[in-house]
């Protein structure tokens, strides 16, 4: 991994967050509800353990990375089902600005390490 990835990885999801934000202001809808820091928070941070686990794995064995990758999908939806649903829930249905709250940090951190990924495989 680059020195600078880290860097990048960072900003894109601070971007991310910040775009997010301003739609969230032109609609009118509360900026901070839904646990948005939260979400961002442990996306960003599960997306940055994740990868680099699938670095020190890489340099081991490289056979069981697209294994342990598609394994911590299901990480990442158990962070899902286990903090944020209940919470969502609790009203008795999940909103869509909720459900937004959360896949959006999702996807820009499964986005970015399919990426960087993919750029580390393409060196092999």
């Amino acid at each position: 991994m680059k020195a600078n990835t880290p860097f990048i990885f960072l900003l894109i999801f601070a971007v991310v967050l910040i775009v997010h934000l301003g739609v969230l202001s032109i609609l009118g809808i509360p900026l901070w509800s839904n646990h948005i820091i939260l979400s961002y928070c442990s996306n960003f941070v599960l997306a940055a353990t994740i990868l680099w686990v699938l670095f020190k794995v890489f340099d081991r064995n490289k056979d069981h990375v697209g294994f342990l990758f598609m394994g911590s999908s299901l990480l990442k939806f158990l962070l899902f089902f286990l903090v944020f649903y209940p919470t969502y829930k609790a009203d008795g249905t999940v909103q869509k600005t909720e459900a937004v709250t959360f896949f959006i940090p999702y996807f820009t951190g499964l986005f970015l390490e399919t990426g960087i990924l993919v750029r580390k495989l393409n060196k092999i």
